[in-house]
């Protein structure tokens, strides 16, 4: 019998696999910190030259738009922030070296390019549960837990850089050309699966053919694949939905994009200046949970109106499953970039902690 389908709802289930309990939706229109009047008096004019990746109009740009208020706010204007939008001054691939460089005071830093160098960064980037409990995941790991964070920001300050926060991202969806009710006939209806990531879903037993996403659209209406899994928002915004009307969410969210900044210039800051600084990066990592909530339920909803199909939801099961392939393949690539890099002990213990935060039972074998 099939499942009954539901469209998902505004507020997503919190998974208590990560914290006991699960925060509410930020307020999306108005700073939630006070200017500190006694440190604002005493804090000296900051420009901070910011380069970013995110166009201004970007979910992401209105994360860093909230970040250059909040510090107007608790400076009293003291402080500004000059941004660099959509790449104009340093592109994903170059930002990494800008911000070691000083050429630039601080990035959003989008990590994935740079697991090279940024090896400890290299664990899966995705948790199961909500955006908020994916929030808290990446928080506990680089700064939270006394262990990991010391390994992940040791790492960045031999490079000359430093993590202020994190910021949450979307949720992860598949789409195909067929209708499905769960994983087992989402995995058996398929004979090709569009990926550029074939260790994770040769783990599900999908057929993997090597596509890049902005191949992916045309692929689908022509056939040559039948169905796909990226984050939410860019498969809307692609339109994906009109050649693959059939969807879910796989249960997974992603965070990332560091607030970095250079470690000289950070340290050459007054005390006032820096803990401003930092109180705003770590305002706008808690506003980031609530508004990716909010937008992965207009994703939804604009597929449901476009598709007039609800999304299937997966069992606790299925997702789990789904959670399996994702650490066992991305824990394997991080061991492959840790070895070349000689942190190989250092990465077992970020992804043991790593599978304890998430539930699952992983075990390093050499």
């Amino acid at each position: 019998m099939k499942m009954k389908r539901r469209l998902i709802t505004v507020t997503l289930l919190c998974v208590g696999l990560l914290v006991s309990g699960c925060s509410g939706t930020a307020d999306r229109s108005e700073p939630t910190v006070q200017p500190k009047s006694e440190n604002a008096n005493a804090v000296e004019p900051l420009e901070i030259r910011l380069s970013s990746t995110f166009q201004q109009t970007e979910t992401g740009g209105e994360l860093l738009s909230f970040f250059a208020d909040q510090v107007g706010v608790l400076s009293e204007g003291a402080i500004t922030v000059q941004t660099y939008w959509g790449g104009t001054l340093f592109t994903a691939q170059d930002e990494l070296d800008a911000v070691i460089d000083n050429a630039v005071d601080m990035v959003a830093l989008a990590h994935m390019p740079h697991l090279n160098t940024v090896t400890y960064l290299a664990f899966p980037g995705f948790a199961p549960g909500g955006p908020e409990v994916a929030l808290e995941y990446f928080d506990d790991l680089v700064f939270k837990n006394a262990e990991t964070s010391a390994l992940i920001q040791g790492e960045a300050e031999a490079l000359g850089i430093k993590y202020l926060n994190v910021i949450a991202g979307g949720a992860n969806a598949f789409c195909a050309k067929y209708d499905f009710d769960d994983l087992d006939s989402l995995v058996r209806g398929s004979s090709s699966f569009g990926n550029m990531d074939a260790a994770m879903f040769e783990h599900l037993g999908f057929q993997v053919t090597s596509l890049f996403p902005p191949e992916t659209y045309d692929a689908l209406g022509r056939g040559l694949v039948d169905a796909t899994q990226m984050a939410l928002k860019p498969m809307v915004a692609m339109s994906w939905y009109e050649p693959a009307p059939y969807w879910a969410l796989d249960g997974t969210y992603t965070a990332g994009n560091f607030f970095t900044v250079n470690l000289d210039w950070w340290n050459g800051l007054s005390e006032g200046q820096r803990e401003i600084i930092q109180a705003a990066a770590q305002e706008t990592q808690q506003y980031s949970g609530g508004l990716y909530t909010d937008e992965i339920a207009d994703d939804v909803a604009m597929v449901v109106e476009k598709t007039g199909n609800e999304f299937v939801e997966f069992t606790k099961a299925d997702i789990d499953q789904i959670w399996m392939a994702v650490f066992e393949s991305k824990a394997d690539s991080a061991l492959r970039i840790a070895e070349s890099a000689g942190k190989v002990d250092g990465m077992v213990t970020i992804l043991q902690r790593a599978a304890a935060l998430t539930g699952y039972e992983w075990e390093y074998s050499r």
